[in-house]
């Protein structure tokens, strides 16, 4: 019974053992290398960026903030520096709404873990220990980028579908980002002060910051609270801006919620941006706010 005891506790001492210097090993080669190659240009924001532009060099990802918009171009520029960021940033991305985004740990702490500039301090400050569930997806995420030719951090363009714009769920999609409990929804902190971040940083690199607004359908636009509409105005003023928010106004071109772009818009909203690069690349003086 003795000798078992001793086997069982060698066989886990080792096990741990394992997992601890491999998770390292994985760890310190994707926080060096989360992403495959440099690249000149690239495209960061949430979902509706994701949708936007079917492009390799589209970082965007669902429900992602400024913060990890941050965290990402931090680390793209650890290879060599970026040219041009086009960034995603439209009226809700100044909403409180984005908190929930911010402080869902479940969902932030295994994606963004590895290119998180404190990774320690972030544990603590979500009070995480589910080690064992960061663990295990750290090790998903770095066979998908093996195997898959994934990169390491979620990341990438994806193909919206076919759907066309619901008025009713519309307007559900206007209370959840804009109003809580029928009052206007506060700004978020942490959107404006890592928005902020990333003017001034880009700023300090000399990295052109672009700003996309993205489609939305015009009954989406007409509901935006004024609060929001003005807050937007002053703070991007004077920023280069590509604003494609009246660009489509076809029900057929969105999903149902108005503000991401459907299966129909996808081909067309990609040559706008390419059509845009192209002049840019020209030296053609982009729109400012």
């Amino acid at each position: 019974m003795r000798k078992f005891v001793v086997q069982s506790l060698i066989f886990i001492v080792s096990l741990i053992l394992i997992i601890t210097i491999s998770f390292s090993a994985i760890y310190t080669h994707f926080s060096k290398h989360p992403f495959k190659k440099y690249y000149q240009t690239v495209f960061l924001g949430d979902s509706r960026i994701q949708y936007l532009y079917k492009n390799n060099a589209n970082f965007a990802y669902n429900s992602e903030s400024f913060k990890f918009n941050y965290y990402k171009l931090l680390s793209l520029n650890k290879i060599k520096k970026t040219d041009t960021v086009f960034l995603g940033c439209s009226h809700h991305s100044f909403s409180h709404y984005f908190e929930g985004y911010l402080n869902n740990q479940q969902e932030v702490l295994p994606r963004y873990f590895v290119i998180e500039p404190e990774p320690i301090k972030m544990i603590q400050q979500f009070n995480f220990t589910n080690l064992h569930f960061l663990i295990k997806k750290q090790f998903e995420l770095a066979s998908n980028s093996i195997f898959k030719k994934y990169h390491f951090v979620p990341s990438g363009y994806a193909i919206p579908s076919r759907k066309k714009v619901d008025i009713i769920k519309l307007k559900k999609r206007i209370q959840q980002q804009f109003y809580d409990h029928q009052r206007v929804m506060k700004f978020s902190t942490q959107q404006i002060a890592y928005f902020d971040t990333i003017v001034r940083y880009c700023k300090e690199q000399k990295i052109e910051l672009i700003l996309i607004n993205s489609p939305v359908y015009p009954t989406y636009k007409s509901l935006i609270p004024k609060e929001y509409l003005n807050f937007y105005v002053n703070k991007t003023k004077g920023m280069q801006m590509f604003d494609l928010s009246d660009s489509l106004s076809n029900p057929d071109d969105f999903m149902p919620d108005g503000d991401h772009i459907s299966r129909t818009a996808f081909d067309k909203t990609t040559k706008m941006i390419q059509r845009f690069r192209l002049l840019n690349s020209k030296g053609n003086p982009i729109p400012q706010k």
